[in-house]
């Protein structure tokens, strides 16, 4: 039987929240934090990132994306 979490069978990544990191009267910057849980050589790992997003504010509302790249933040326990 394989494992629900094997190279054949990779683990989605678990969606823990959104942030706005910065917002102004032009632009908002967001970020989605992800953890990224997995079994190796029968021990429990998970690795965090997050992708943070960019938008200009459109002067009817709405936002446009601008920017998109992902990152890691070091673990704060």
């Amino acid at each position: 039987m394989k494992s629900p979490n094997s190279p054949e069978n990779p683990t989605a990544p678990v969606p823990l929240g959104d942030h706005d990191v910065y917002e102004d009267e032009n632009t908002l910057v967001n970020r989605l934090y992800y953890a990224v849980p997995s079994f190796e050589e029968g021990k429990f790992h998970c690795s965090f990132f997050f992708e943070e997003n960019t938008f200009r504010k459109e002067e009817n509302g709405e936002l446009t994306l601008v920017h998109s790249e992902y990152g890691i933040d070091a673990a704060k326990i």
